[in-house]
């Protein structure tokens, strides 16, 4: 298990516990659109993992967000209101510091989806959402690039 995922670092066993057993895993990172980063995790030539970044219009909540987002419907929503999830997918929403001039007027959320591995573990998918999130808060995707990069 690599300890990071296109870029940001996350717990192995974080990782480890949502995806289903087999021998090769690779990851690609995807930029379906301006506001979206996305990695894919594969377990033998299968996608079984998702983990996005996407910037979302202010104002928006996680909750309105999550709908964009299959497999979030009926999630548990955490007492913040910051984390939506059920066992196979969840959404996050970084702290309001996460502000870049790149991405006017956004906050930046968080996506973790699971694809057809008949995963279904709520518990083992919110921390993996909580933990991914603090590390996208702790990385160039919620800080200004430095000046003259």
């Amino acid at each position: 298990m690599p300890s990071s995922l296109c870029g940001i670092s996350v717990d192995p066993a974080l990782v480890k516990a949502v995806l289903p057993g087999g021998d090769s895993l690779t990851t690609a990172t995807e930029k379906p659109n301006g506001g979206t980063v996305r990695c894919n995790l594969s377990v033998d030539g299968k996608l079984a993992l998702s983990l996005a970044q996407a910037w979302w219009t202010q104002g928006q909540t996680t909750a309105t967000v999550s709908q964009g987002y299959s497999d979030t419907d009926d999630g548990t929503m955490s007492e913040d209101l910051r984390f939506v999830h059920t066992g196979k997918a969840g959404v996050g929403k970084t702290v309001s510091s996460c502000e870049v001039s790149r991405q006017p007027e956004q906050d930046l959320y968080t996506v973790v989806q699971t694809r057809d591995t008949g995963i279904d573990d709520p518990e083992a998918i919110e921390k993996l959402l909580v933990a991914y999130t603090k590390a996208v808060e702790g990385s160039a995707a919620c800080r200004e690039p430095a000046a003259g990069s």
